[in-house]
Parts: C-alpha cells; structure tokens; sequence
C-alpha cells in the first residue's frame, strides 16, 4: 500500500487463526492510542473476513500496516485480506444489499465494509483481495524504526494464542458495545423528545408568524389606501391655491404692488412644493398598493435625452453654482418603455444630484452594455453618501443631513419612488459613492418592456430531457407543473439509486438536483457524474447555502436554486431557458 508501513502478518490456515488475527488487529489498534470503541469495530470487521477466508477460500493471509497522512503523521491502520479462493459470486448484489442468501453469506463481508472508513474489494476466479483502512480520530507522530522493533518483538513474546481467553475478551467486549449502544439509544430518545417538543414550538411560532405577517399586510393595505385617499383629497384644495396665485400675479384685478407680488409667490412656491409631494405620496401609493399603471409606448433615445436636456437647463438655473454636462448617445435607438415613468426615474434622480453638488457638475450619460438594455449614469461631484446611508436613502422620508448644507429642498420619497419604479419597468438602480467625493447613481432597464414575458411564450421543450432528482414528491410535481406547458420529456427519481440508470441511460440534457437526497447525499451524486454533465445540472435545493459551500459547488453545475426564493417558479424558467437555448 502508498504511504503505509507494514506491522504484522497473519496467515489464515485454521479456526484458531481467525481468533488470532482479530487479537491481532486489537493490539496493534491499542498500541496506536485508538479508544476502546474503536479497537472493538477494527478487530470485528478483521473477524469477519478472516472467517470468511477461511470458510470460503480454506486459507489466505491479513497484512496489516500503519497509514500514513500527507505530512507523515500516523492516520489509521490499514490491511490486506488475501486469499486464493473462486471468488465471490453476486459480489455486486452483495455489496449493495440486493442479494438474498439462505446460508447468510455476503453478511459478514457487508458488516465489515460498515464498520472500516475505506473499503475495496477486487474478486475473480483467481481469488479475492480486500483492502481497508481504519481512519483514527487525531493523527499522532509516525512512531520511529525503535518503538516499531519493540512492539513486534512484544508481539512475539505474547506465545501461544488462549482461546479460552479470547472468548473471555470477545464477550467483555460484547457487554462494552451493548452499553455504549444503550446509551446511544437513549441518547436518541431523548433527541427526539426534545424535536418533538421544539416541532410543536415551532408551529405556535409559524401560527404566530402568519397571524403577524396578515396583521402587517393589512396594515400596509390601509396606509396605502390612506396615502391614496388623503392625496386625492389634497389635490383640489392645492390646485384652488395654486391658479388663485396665478390670478393674483397677472394683475386680472387690478396690478400689486412689489410686497403684494412678493408675497404671493411665497404662496406659489409653497404650494406648487405642496403639490409636488402630493404627487410623490400619491405615486408611492399607487405603486406600494399595486394599482399604479405602466403605459408603454415606443419612442427614440434622441428625442428622450433632448427632453433630459431641457431639465437639467432648467435646474442649472435654479442652482447657478453648477454645470450640467450631458453626453449624448453616438447612435440612435428605439425604447419600448412607459416614457413617463423613466422621464420621473431620471428627474428624480438629477434633481437630487443638483440639491447635493453646491459647487461642480453633474454628468449624465448613457450607455448600451448589451442588445437588450440601456443604462443611465446620473454622476455628481457633490458631497456623497456614506458607506452606512447608502441603504438608507431608497427608505421613504430618509434625508441625509449634511453640515455643509442646509435647507435642502425635497421630502426624501424621490429616490424610493424612483427605485420602485425602476422596479416596474423591469429594470434596477444601483449607488456608487464616497462621502465627500460625489456620487454615482446607475439605471439599467430593458428596450423592450415585457420582453421576459415574451421569452417565456416563446420557450419550446418538444425534445427536451428533463431529470428531476428531489425525493420531495411536492418539490418534483411544482417543477413539472411549471414545466408542462413548454412539452418537455419529464423524467423523475426520488433517490439518487432511482436516478442512476437514467442519467446513464439516457444521458438528460437538464437535471434538477436535490442535495438532500434519503440515500446518497446529492453532492456526492454530481461528483460521480462526468464532467460533460455538470453543466447541465441545476441545483435545487432548500438548504441554506454558505459562501464555503457556494465556492465548492458552483464550478460542478449550471446553476444554484433556492426553493425558498420568493421568485423561485421564474427564476426556475430562466435556468431552463439559459440551458435549452445553449444546447440548440
């Protein structure tokens, strides 16, 4: 054997033989420092094929060794079992528990491949040759040449082998495992009183839970309606102010003097910052309640950043100290968006960057990463965001107080609304900032409005294999479900046994994959699978992933699928679209 040092041979010729070599296997087990309960399931798996051997075979031979680890350290104790034997017959059905005997053969070879942590067996006419280790719990220093010489030597001075003696040892033994599997018992027991008892607090906690979640969504239902109801009823009265303001200023009855103008557009200006937030309430609930509509219409990319262009000139007056920079697109395209919407994600946007620069610029630009999408860059060089606010401004009525300005204008619902809206349109908002450098805001949305939805209409299976591995049958039918209306060929295994004649068979072009599997766990599953298979593998499971395991895993598969994801049925279609669409 690699990295192994032999210790002691044992030639099996006789029923006593078979006493020795089990003797053996405990003092070598006992002079390495394995604990008693180890010694006792090394020299058992060493009883069973020594009798196999020789009630099979009529004679053979145990080599035992002393393992080594990668950095020399002593790591277990390692054998060969040899014999010249016919071999075994039905050793495969042996092995995996399929063969039925009458005489009890295969037990013995199936209890000592339990009870070693490697286990190979070669079998053929020309005999049989087991080889095993037995793995200790701490690696220890590899003893030197001396101490091996001295533990041999005492070997041999141990004389003849006492059967009497040995049955004594056996049966003490015997008392020592049936303790430790009483305790063990109760131990298990005991376990499973206290799932029990944690399973009935657990569901009071999810009752509880539901009861809670139910309370704060008709909650949330109310507020909006409120925001909804209270804005409307705003409206009218804010309108009243506004166009009596305008009458007043154009002189229809009769001219004011400078106070008097000055006055009333103290009024104007207050109520037109009254209207705007009743907007934004308004706009907030509408969105947050589910109501809120999006128009899309077709329109250019040049005439839309024309119309940004008119804004920010019109702020630049209002805030003298800075320069708006626009970079217009080098080529036109066509936008297939609601128009209104992305207009108010961007005005929201560079009105903010204006209320935060008080001297610099603000640029904006735009950019294609890719056939399907758009992004907007709204940059400032104004004062910027902390690392710890910058979650905090997407929180509706959040304002991040700065002490190099005051009196800011606006009533912190700009950015979480434009969030939402982004949201609506299929698209996104991402922040780049540093306090005291500026700030980069990033819109990304689709030219084509609804262009997943068409993806998934336009999804065909006809052809496709598609293995499911899940012994859930509830996590196996949501899958087939959602998949049935594309006609894929849907094949399921509730086990990873049940699913190795398929993947082998008929080679799926998609599987799903459970990592809990009731057999063989299901990481194991994919590393037995070529490597021209990995990638058409999903993983789909409700374990909590860590970083760790995430690192190990993603490089084995086409994709990591959380059954607990709230969006799992469509982030379920996009793995199935990606890999039917790759293998066209």
């Amino acid at each position: 054997m690699r990295d192994a040092l032999p210790i002691s041979s044992v030639p099996i010729l006789s029923e006593i033989d078979v006493v020795l070599c089990r003797q053996r296997a405990k003092q070598i087990a006992g002079w390495v420092g394995m604990s008693q309960l180890e010694q006792i399931r090394l020299a058992t798996g060493v009883s069973e094929l020594a009798r196999n051997i020789f009630q099979y075979a009529s004679q053979g031979r145990f080599n035992f060794y002393l393992q080594r680890d990668a950095r020399g350290q002593l790591n277990g104790i390692a054998f060969d079992a040899i014999d010249q034997g016919k071999g075994i017959a039905q050793l495969q059905e042996i092995l995996d528990g399929s063969y039925v005997s009458t005489t009890g053969m295969g037990v013995g070879l199936v209890g000592a491949k339990r009870l070693m942590d490697d286990f190979q067996i070669e079998s053929s006419d020309k005999g049989t040759r087991i080889r095993a280790i037995k793995y200790m719990g701490q690696p220890r220093p590899f003893p030197d040449e001396a101490q091996i010489v001295a533990f041999r030597q005492q070997l041999n001075a141990d004389g003849e082998l006492d059967p009497y003696k040995e049955l004594q040892l056996q049966s003490e033994d015997l008392l020592l495992t049936n303790n430790e599997l009483r305790i063990r018992q109760q131990e298990l027991e005991d376990t499973a009183q206290e799932l029990e008892n944690t399973n009935k607090g657990v569901v009071a906690l999810y009752s509880e839970l539901e009861k809670t979640a139910q309370e704060l969504k008709e909650a949330g239902e109310s507020k909006s309606r409120f925001f909804s109801n209270m804005t409307h009823e705003f409206r009218t009265p804010i309108n009243i102010i506004e166009n009596i303001s305008k009458l007043l200023a154009s002189g229809v009855d009769g001219q004011l003097n400078a106070e008097q103008l000055k006055q009333v557009k103290f009024i104007s200006d207050a109520a037109a910052e009254l209207a705007n937030l009743i907007t934004e309430l308004l706009d907030l609930a509408e969105v947050q309640s589910g109501r809120i509509e999006i128009a899309p219409t077709r329109f250019s990319l040049f005439a839309f950043m024309e119309e940004i262009e008119t804004l920010t000139t019109s702020l630049a007056i209002r805030y003298p100290g800075v320069t708006p920079l626009i970079q217009l697109p080098t080529s036109d395209v066509c936008l297939n968006t609601d128009h209104g919407r992305l207009f108010q994600i961007l005005r929201n946007l560079i009105s903010n960057a204006f209320k935060y620069t008080p001297a610099g610029n603000v640029k904006i630009k735009v950019f294609q990463p890719d056939d399907a999408h758009l992004e907007f860059l709204v940059e400032d060089t104004g004062i910027g965001i902390s690392a710890e606010n910058q979650a905090r401004v997407f929180e509706e009525f959040c304002r991040i107080k700065s002490p190099n300005l005051k009196n800011i204008e606006g009533t912190g619902l700009g950015l979480p609304l434009a969030q939402k809206l982004a949201t609506l349109l299929n698209g996104r908002i991402s922040l780049s900032s540093r306090e005291g450098q500026g700030s980069r805001f990033y819109v990304q949305i689709p030219l084509e409005l609804g262009s997943e939805q068409s993806d998934e209409r336009e999804l065909d299976l006809s052809g496709t294999t598609i293995l499911i591995i899940d012994d859930s049958d509830a996590d196996r039918y949501l899958i087939r479900r959602t998949l049935e209306p594309y006609d894929p060929v849907l094949i399921e295994a509730d086990s990873a046994r049940a699913s190795i004649d398929k993947l082998n068979a008929v080679r799926p072009d998609i599987i799903f994959l459970d990592l809990e599997l009731p057999d063989i766990s299901g990481e194991d599953l994919l590393a037995s699978m070529d490597w021209s298979m990995h990638q058409r593998v999903v993983i789909n499971t409700a374990k909590p992933l860590g970083d760790e395991e995430r690192a190990r895993l993603e490089p084995h598969c086409h994709a990591l699928l959380l059954k607990t994801q709230a969006d799992y049925s469509e982030r379920l279609l996009q793995c199935v679209r990606a890999l039917a669409w790759r293998q066209e």
